[in-house]
């Protein structure tokens, strides 16, 4: 996988989590926290695909070795389920973790 790629989905990563912990102590609901995981992932994700692709459609079309690499440039819109994902999990822990430790 392009370090191109890796660096988006790292970054994807990082805001949407920052931003549900953020959401997740404003006001307590998981479910709207997972909503906005999912759009952020969305949005920056998608975007970034139609960005690299105006930029240069030769370097990110399908190529055929490696795991993610055969989707070409589709992998980021592969990745939005799989980031929204790890992020339920982070918030299963920065939850559970302020539950029991006493105030």
């Amino acid at each position: 996988m392009n370090i191109v790629f890796i660096v988006i989905v790292l970054f994807s990563l990082f805001v949407s989590t920052l931003t549900c912990i953020w959401i997740l102590k404003i006001r307590k609901k998981k479910w709207l926290v997972m909503v906005v995981a999912f759009c952020v992932n969305t949005l920056i994700l998608s975007i970034a695909t139609v960005l690299l692709y105006q930029l240069d459609i030769l370097t990110f079309r399908k190529q055929t070795d490696g795991l993610f690499d055969s989707l070409g440039i589709l992998v980021l819109v592969f990745f939005i389920p799989i980031i929204t994902f790890i992020n339920f999990y982070i918030l299963e822990f920065v939850r559970n973790r302020s539950m029991s430790t006493p105030n």
